[in-house]
């Protein structure tokens, strides 16, 4: 088995693993990057959206061939079909390709002085003196021992490292997701994201239009708790209720699990760190951990290297890469968790109801946790009495 030495491994290419190991790479460290695949960003899991900050603070533009479509508004209909548009002055986002968008991060972690190891297939960590010290991995059909003095997982939500590292192997509460790339389209208005919420299309998740162009659109949906059928059968009913993607052609079908219950309550150990989706830091409401996962994997990197250079990589020291988390992404996925369990109770009727009292801020602001206390207090102080009832229980 060949040996290999660095200051900081990092398994996964994603957007997380590729912003650790380009922040760890800037401030001097020794970074190997373990990607699975041949080439990061390949195959594409994911409805592809992204806020114009979250596409800055990896690094990059909104430019050709990373994004596809510039997105200015979101519709959002109730069960019955009722709609609210939302729009904001200080938000703009992308429908992305995927492909195109984490290899250039991958890139940047590159040009920073990472070495990149694709194809590269990690079974485990390993341990000496009883602590976490680096992967074992198969590349080029030989075995390789990794060795690091900080190890990053940043490989999904079912993190090979997290698990045989000890830690939590599952979480408590997944979305269940199912898309088609639909072709062949004739979109009204490809600059308006669309989700629809309720049972009637997606038990306990919601269902998605998101245009790449005004032919192209990923159509998906997810699933969770309530569901009676899998994700997939929900979507066929979904596309047949709209005559839009009559006689569409499918580019490519795929699906994935998203953690929504929120960060997990041990992502850091003797020598190691998680981020992103294997540490469930996606905001529940949405399911969104494209923005979260950079900042994450930006913390986490830079972490690791001050803590290396002050010779103390226990869990201890590394947990400070969870405090600066939690400033702000840890309180917004714990709020929006809460409004999960809250919009739980609702029925569809509920949801129609909602519908006619919530504004356009109060929507962003419920989807994205934040203000929520004072946004569900606002709402519940206009609403019928049965929605106050089922908000209050929030406040408590």
């Amino acid at each position: 088995m060949r040996l290999v030495d660095c200051d900081v491994a990092v398994v996964g290419g994603g957007p997380a693993g590729s912003s650790a190991a380009r922040a760890a790479a800037a401030a001097g460290a020794h970074v190997i990057l373990l990607e699975e695949h041949p080439v990061i960003g390949s195959p594409v899991f994911c409805a592809e959206g992204l806020s114009l900050n979250g596409i800055k603070d990896a690094g990059l533009e909104p430019i050709a061939p990373l994004v596809a479509q510039k997105i200015t508004k979101a519709r959002v209909f109730a069960p019955n079909r009722n709609y609210i548009d939302l729009t904001s002055d200080n938000w703009v986002g992308y429908a992305l390709n995927r492909q195109f968008f984490d290899k250039a991060i991958g890139d940047l972690a590159v040009k920073a002085g990472a070495e990149l190891m694709t194809d590269t297939k990690v079974s485990g960590v390993f341990r000496e003196n009883g602590k976490v010290a680096g992967v074992v991995a198969e590349h080029g059909g030989e075995q390789v021992k990794v060795k690091a003095k900080v190890t990053i997982g940043a490989d999904g939500y079912w993190s090979i490292v997290r698990r045989s590292a000890g830690m939590e192997r599952w979480y408590p509460d997944v979305v269940t997701c199912a898309q088609y790339q639909l072709g062949g389209l004739h979109l009204d208005d490809p600059s308006t994201n669309e989700f629809y919420v309720g049972t009637c299309y997606a038990p306990g998740g919601y269902a998605w239009v998101f245009p790449k162009n005004g032919e192209t659109a990923n159509v998906g949906l997810g699933v969770r708790n309530i569901h009676t059928e899998p994700a997939i059968n929900y979507l066929r009913t979904f596309l047949d209720s709209d005559p839009r993607f009559d006689g569409a052609k499918v580019l490519r079908r795929n699906g994935g699990v998203t953690p929504v219950s929120g960060m997990l309550d041990k992502i850091v150990d003797d020598n190691l760190m998680l981020v992103g989706d294997a540490a469930g830091q996606l905001v529940p409401m949405t399911g969104a951990g494209i923005h979260s996962g950079i900042e994450a994997g930006k913390m986490a990197g830079r972490e690791a290297v001050d803590a290396i250079v002050g010779e103390d990589t226990s869990a201890e020291r590394l947990n400070l890469y969870r405090v600066k988390f939690e400033k702000y992404w840890g309180k917004r996925i714990r709020d929006s968790r809460k409004i999960v369990e809250m919009l739980d109770k609702f029925s569809d009727d509920d949801l129609n109801t909602l519908s006619t009292v919530i504004t356009n801020d109060e929507i962003l602001s419920l989807a994205n946790g934040q203000n929520t206390n004072r946004t569900v207090a606002k709402i519940c102080a206009r609403s019928p009495g049965k929605i106050m009832k089922l908000m209050a229980a929030y406040l408590k």
